[in-house]
């Protein structure tokens, strides 16, 4: 049986490697190569691509971890009504919170900065003048969206040092 709570772990943290390692990938890899080789509408189509691609990938991770993650919270005896009883409890209702917290800012982003952004990138790529209106608008959302997604980055890793705090 020892195998079955190995497998469950195992896979809990591949896609934890899979969420994070994704979004580390991104920010510090494929954000900078795009910046010196694209113009702006270009990479913010690019951007969209790969944004909707590893949000399957992303989100089947995600989806996976709170399974495994309940499995793994059951396997320990975990009492869910009494969470904050303990100081496990109350490190594990704080990554769950920030679980919770970082849906949240992924969904934000994903529906409404991500859709918008390409929208507007795809009009300013087929605009025969440049708007400067729209364009500022552009540049607003784009940075709204680079700290929303520096946000949930942190937010990332907070949750995963609570995570090693919880097996240490």
């Amino acid at each position: 049986m020892l195998w079955v709570w190995t497998t469950i772990r195992w896979i809990h943290l591949l896609s934890a490697i899979t969420w994070i390692g994704g979004q580390v990938f991104i920010v510090l890899v494929l954000l900078p190569i795009m910046r010196a080789a694209l113009p702006s509408d270009e990479r913010t189509l690019l951007f969209a691509g790969v944004g909707e691609r590893f949000a399957l990938v992303s989100w089947a991770a995600l989806a996976v971890l709170v399974v495994t993650g309940f499995l793994n919270g059951e396997r320990r005896g975990i009492v869910w009504g009494e969470l904050l009883t303990s100081s496990y409890g109350r490190r594990l209702a704080i990554k769950l919170g920030l679980v919770a917290v970082v849906i949240v800012v992924t969904l934000v982003h994903a529906l409404y900065f991500g859709r918008r952004l390409a929208v507007m990138a795809e009009q300013a790529r087929l605009a025969a003048t440049v708007d400067e209106a729209a364009a500022r608008e552009r540049r607003r959302l784009q940075r709204a969206s680079i700290v929303l997604s520096s946000v949930n980055l942190l937010l990332n890793l907070a949750i995963v040092l609570l995570a090693a705090s919880l097996v240490a």
